[in-house]
């Protein structure tokens, strides 16, 4: 009897540490399968430099505080200003008021220039702006163009770089290139005449030669 008593005893004792050991396993298991914990890094502290308004992380709008733009930009778009561009000249007829013609004959005579011309065609809006002498020359500076008047020849200022003659309907002419600058040179009569103009084209200004008339 005590045989059976101790044999029963012996195969609980064992149940229970089996039942022990696939506990313990059991746990082990589900440890393992876990990742590992990162641990959180520490928050820092941040800054905003003196003066700037700006949440941390966030940019400041273009055109606040703090914004410089490139010499050469204009606002956002990064483009150069752009002159504005000049219309183009029109040609028509010119227009001279008797005070004018009264004027520029005084002038003439002073300058000792006999047989003077004045262009019937030239920039639409333009018109005699000064007048000048000196020694048998007369000067009419118009807004777009310069006309020099002489009974001599009148001689180019500067160093000739280069000639070239053209055809005109009133005779022949000659273009004339002295230190960069083109001038039309002609001989209407007795009368000597440079044309020039920092304004209008070669063919515009033998337009305006065309037209060369004494007054009426």
């Amino acid at each position: 009897m005590k045989t059976k008593k101790h044999a029963h005893w012996m195969r609980t004792a064992a149940l229970l540490s089996a039942l022990i050991l696939t506990v313990t396993l059991t746990a082990c298991k589900k440890e393992a399968a876990q990742p590992p914990k990162t641990p959180e890094p520490a928050p820092t502290e941040q800054t905003t430099p003196p003066g700037q308004t700006t949440p941390p992380g966030q940019t400041t709008p273009p055109g606040q505080p703090g914004q410089t733009t490139t010499p050469g930009q204009t606002g956002q778009s990064g483009e150069a200003a752009k002159p504005p561009e000049e219309a183009p000249i029109k040609m028509g007829q010119l227009q001279y008021t008797e005070l004018e013609r009264t004027t520029v004959a005084t002038t003439a005579k002073t300058a000792g220039v006999p047989t003077y011309y004045l262009p019937e065609r030239g920039a639409s809006d333009d018109k005699i702006d000064q007048m000048g002498t000196s020694a048998k020359l007369l000067t009419l500076k118009y807004y777009k163009m310069t006309i020099l008047e002489s009974p001599e020849e009148i001689k180019p200022s500067g160093k000739v770089e280069s000639k070239q003659e053209v055809k005109l309907r009133n005779g022949t002419g000659q273009w004339v290139t002295a230190d960069g600058h083109k001038t039309l040179h002609l001989k209407l009569d007795k009368t000597y005449i440079a044309l020039s103009s920092d304004k209008l084209s070669q063919a515009d200004l033998q337009t305006v030669a065309e037209s060369l008339a004494t007054l009426k």
